[in-house]
């Protein structure tokens, strides 16, 4: 992950250097609305985590779900409601913290959990305009509108073919975890949000 940047930047300079994006083309050639858009969501998914809200959503899960089999299900729609309309890794970013709060608490594995998230964000990250990279710029090439996700042409969209998978997914995942019968006990504490700003900020994005 931290050799990205390295990678974007030598693969754009072999672009100009090549003579493939002429230098007086650089600019056009920069989709701001996609960089500006993962930019911004980057950096308010970080807030949401220091704000400590992913802590809160879990206690949340774990006082809502009869056991880790249900946690685990619970988890994976969640991921996939958010990525639905925030890019894929953000979503991680945001998501991974609970499963890992949980499984911290239950003392229970996390991988397994992690997975499904992970799957279940980039299933979800194709059903709507905003949730994935491709998807931007694809609408942004294309000239697409939010509801074309849905509803192109007079047809039904790939939101529905996305959220007919996201329902076996969940299924997949039930199954999966059948084993873990575990009770989740219920402490009744909430952990505090120091600050609902990033919240809003991040609702309001949404």
């Amino acid at each position: 992950g931290k050799y990205r940047p390295y990678i974007a930047l030598t693969s754009g300079a072999i672009f100009i250097i090549s003579g493939m994006l002429p230098a007086n083309q650089i600019i056009g050639a920069l989709d701001f609305n996609v960089l500006l858009m993962i930019g911004g969501t980057m950096g308010l998914v970080q807030l949401f985590i220091d704000s400590r809200m992913p802590e809160r959503l879990a206690d949340m899960i774990m006082d809502s779900v009869p056991n880790i089999q249900w946690a685990a299900v619970a988890l994976s729609l969640f991921s996939g409601v958010i990525s639905a309309f925030v890019d894929n890794v953000a979503t991680v970013l945001m998501v991974a913290p609970v499963a890992l709060e949980i499984c911290k608490k239950l003392k229970t594995n996390p991988i397994p959990f992690i997975i499904s998230i992970a799957v279940s964000s980039n299933l979800q990250g194709a059903a709507t305009l905003v949730g994935d990279t491709t998807a931007i710029m694809l609408g942004s090439a294309l000239d697409m509108s939010f509801l074309d996700f849905i509803w192109y042409q007079g047809k039904p969209g790939m939101f529905f073919m996305v959220e007919l998978g996201a329902v076996l997914s969940a299924c997949i995942v039930y199954f999966t975890f059948r084993q873990e019968k575990g009770a989740i006990p219920k402490s009744g504490k909430m952990t505090p949000v120091e600050d609902m700003v990033p919240t809003l900020l991040l609702v309001g994005a949404i």
